[in-house]
């Protein structure tokens, strides 16, 4: 397309988005000599590893709830070790004997580090199913293998297949399914399938083998959270970034990629505003961007029309409470929380649990939604306070902050309102939408009450975000959390790469090949950097390279706010505080 004369600097790469991809992406490029910017619509850095705070009390996280093989030598620290990041991040490890609890009706099962001790477990859940749980181990510990993020052969079907050995079969099946042909019963495959709601999939979608590598990677290496919060990988990001000569923009909406004789020349922001560049990253939402930032004549027309039926993950319901409940010091652990066996009565509705409850939203009255959600629907648990005790931000002395979070319906319809997007926040006045928020935040109370009893009677404050909110900060397609849902026509070899069709473009972030998660965003940023680069960084890390400088950075001190150093960026930078994610909710009844 025709670009207007540009108006600014000159760069070698602009990077749309301040998630973790998009900043690992700018500081790899920075380290080895490019020019780049980075460009953010929100005014605070981070993207879902950002935090919030309110009435100055409370400190909340977006979306880094705990990371996986954060440990010596696990993924994590590689990715900072490369920036000689490693030694300004702390990770706290979670409880070795359980970093995940799953409590049912008349169960609870503990997920410890080592597969031994995991085992010994779920036969003490389930005594009699010894020989399914036998089974299931087998086939998860093999699978588990092939499906390594950074193992060479992670980036091709035939070669993940041959590592996955007797696991090949079951590798790209539905996880559920495989549940059940081990045996498993009702009970036992619906507490092992609650925890693929932390990555927004549904157990009769997500691949088996996908589910079981991330899984292991906790169970063989531990499950971390990083002292002082996910804001924390954000700013030493940024900080890095800067001290490399590259610089970020917030408040800085792009509305189109420009293409010039078929290749990237950079990028157009909302107010006609030109910035030249021959390489353009995006780590925004991967179908806005070959759907609404790129002209529709530039796009092969195979890659439009996958682009055009990409599944995006489910969208999250996330509800925050500041409770008069002391929780530091408690069993450093998240909580998965099944209400009811009930749905289990019949197998086949067990594997289509959350899809049936999910897809039938807006074919039967809101009520009867509310009334089955609220009686089986799961939610995931975790507290800022208790995963970090020492960080005096997360809550006041005596109280603690709890989070609690499940998946929710695409359909606007449900909270009555007409489509996702509505940037100016009209929706929130809705009484349906007001009135719906404030019945899930009650259900979620209900789940956080089983994990710490006693929290239904201690709240002081409390807010909920929904699909809708998700949208407002992210432009996110459907109010998506964490990019591209996890199946097997999206797994793997099968999810976008960095590169893409059109010369110049490349992605970072969730919705590409290594997946969800803080570890999975991160990582998108090393492999893009290195397809800029032509150059393999993940091998050059594993042979000890380090780029830049770390020693540039200013020295981290007890009063270094990670959140303050994330805003006020840039010529278009905001000064004020973040404004909220939602309005506070009043409690009520969970019935509708």
């Amino acid at each position: 397309m025709t670009s207007r004369k540009p108006s600014g600097n000159a760069w070698d790469t602009i990077v749309i988005g301040a998630g973790l991809g998009g900043l690992t992406t700018a500081a790899y490029l920075a380290a080895n000599g490019q020019r780049v910017l980075v460009v953010e619509q929100y005014d605070v850095l981070g993207g879902s590893s950002h935090v919030f705070r309110r009435k100055r009390q409370w400190e909340f996280e977006v979306g880094v709830h705990y990371i996986e093989d954060a440990g010596p030598g696990g993924m994590m620290p590689h990715v900072l070790e490369g920036l000689g990041l490693a030694d300004r991040v702390e990770f706290l490890p979670l409880d070795p004997n359980g970093f995940d609890t799953i409590i049912g009706p008349d169960v609870e099962l503990r997920t410890p580090r080592g597969w031994d001790a995991y085992r010994d477990n779920l036969v003490a859940a389930f005594p009699t199913e010894r020989r399914a749980i036998g089974r299931y181990l087998a086939l998860a510990q093999a699978a588990a293998r092939a499906g390594n993020r950074t193992a060479p052969a992670f980036g091709s079907a035939p070669r993940m297949l041959a590592a996955a050995g007797i696991a090949a079969p079951f590798f790209f099946m539905p996880y559920a399914a495989v549940l059940v042909a081990c045996g498993l019963s009702p009970r036992a495959i619906l507490t092992l399938c609650a925890q693929s709601g932390a990555y927004t999939s549904t157990p009769d979608a997500a691949p088996f083998g996908m589910h079981v590598s991330y899984m292991a990677d906790g169970i063989s290496r531990g499950a971390w959270f990083p002292r002082g919060g996910g804001q924390v990988l954000s700013a030493n990001l940024y900080q890095f970034l800067t001290a490399h000569g590259g610089q970020v923009r917030t408040n800085t909406v792009v509305e189109k990629i420009l293409t010039e004789s078929g290749r990237v020349a950079g990028v157009r922001l909302v107010g006609g505003e030109v910035l030249r560049a021959p390489v353009v990253v995006s780590d925004a939402d991967i179908k806005r961007t070959y759907l609404e930032l790129l002209d529709p004549e530039v796009l092969p027309r195979h890659v439009a029309m996958r682009a055009q039926h990409f599944k995006m993950g489910w969208p999250l319901m996330n509800t925050y409470f500041g409770l008069e409940l002391d929780l530091r010091g408690t069993t450093n652990t998240n909580y998965y929380v099944i209400p009811s066996w009930e749905k289990a009565a019949n197998l086949y509705r067990l594997t289509r649990y959350a899809p049936d409850l999910i897809s039938r939203a807006h074919k039967r009255p809101r009520k009867d939604w509310v009334d089955d959600f609220s009686d089986n629907m799961a939610a995931f648990i975790h507290s800022g306070t208790v995963r970090d005790p020492e960080n005096p931000r997360t809550a006041p002395p005596g109280c603690a902050s709890v989070e609690a979070m499940t998946m929710v319906p695409r359909d606007p319809a449900l909270w009555g309102i007409e489509k996702y997007g509505d940037f100016d926040r009209g929706y929130r006045r809705e009484p349906v939408y007001r009135d719906l928020k404030s019945r899930l935040t009650d259900v979620m109370l209900d789940r956080i009450d089983r994990a710490y009893p006693g929290a239904r009677a201690q709240v002081l404050w409390s807010e909920a975000a929904s699909p809708a909110t998700q949208t407002r900060y992210t432009r996110s397609s459907g109010g998506s959390s964490f990019g591209l849902a996890v199946r097997p026509s999206q797994y793997g070899p099968t999810r976008p790469g960095s590169r893409t069709a059109i010369p110049g473009l490349f992605l970072a972030g969730t919705s590409t090949r290594w997946g969800p998660g803080t570890t999975g965003a991160m990582l998108s940023g090393v492999k893009a950097a290195g397809a800029i680069l032509s150059r393999d960084l993940d091998a050059e890390i594993h042979a000890g390279a380090v780029y830049g400088d770390a020693s540039r950075l200013k020295p981290l001190d007890d009063d270094w706010d990670p959140l303050a150093a994330s805003r006020r960026i840039g010529k278009n930078g905001a000064a004020t505080e973040p404004e909220d994610d939602a309005d506070p909710v009043v409690l009520g009844t969970h019935r509708a």
